[in-house]
């Protein structure tokens, strides 16, 4: 006695070697997917850095490898890497100068526990009470290095040209 095929085997949408390819595919998919994020969640980072060298109010660093904030406890001063361009910020709040401020690498922001400030991570202020953005500190690119001068704190409101320069572009 013969097996019959069933007549749906060969015209169903998702025959048995059709499914076992699209859910090998769908599989890999979200492996690689899974990949992404953690790439974009390893891009984010927040670390301890400190100066390679000083010398009066310059301090040099290497330049951060990823996007993130990189802060310099001993100095009051974080390395913000965001996209291309590296800030060396103030870690005081602008609003009164007394409160420290986090970094929160879940929105990729900086804020104030005391005063509700929120800021981008280039410095720039999102809400709260302060009526500026962060504190820049001059800086320049010295090779693989970067050169922060904490000697030249730069205010958005009093001084908004040399705190638009107070970057450093990365090809």
């Amino acid at each position: 006695m013969s097996e019959s095929v069933p007549p749906c085997v060969e015209q169903c949408p998702l025959a048995r070697g059709r499914f076992l390819r699209a859910a090998a595919l769908a599989a890999l998919a979200g492996i690689a997917g899974n990949a992404a994020f953690a790439a974009e969640a390893s891009a984010q980072a927040v670390g301890a850095i400190s100066p390679e060298h000083t010398q009066g109010n310059t301090l040099t660093y290497e330049l951060p490898p990823r996007d993130g904030a990189f802060i310099d406890d001993s100095n009051g001063l974080v390395i913000a890497r965001v996209k291309n361009a590296v800030y060396a910020l103030s870690l005081i709040c602008p609003h009164r100068a007394v409160t420290t401020l986090d970094w929160n690498p879940d929105t990729r922001e900086f804020h104030c526990p005391k005063h509700g400030a929120d800021f981008q991570a280039d410095g720039e202020l999102i809400d709260g009470r302060p009526d500026r953005s962060m504190d820049r500190f001059a800086v320049r690119r010295s090779g693989a290095r970067l050169t922060v001068d904490t000697g030249q704190l730069l205010q958005q409101d009093a001084a908004h040209d040399a705190w638009t320069r107070a970057v450093v572009t990365l090809a």
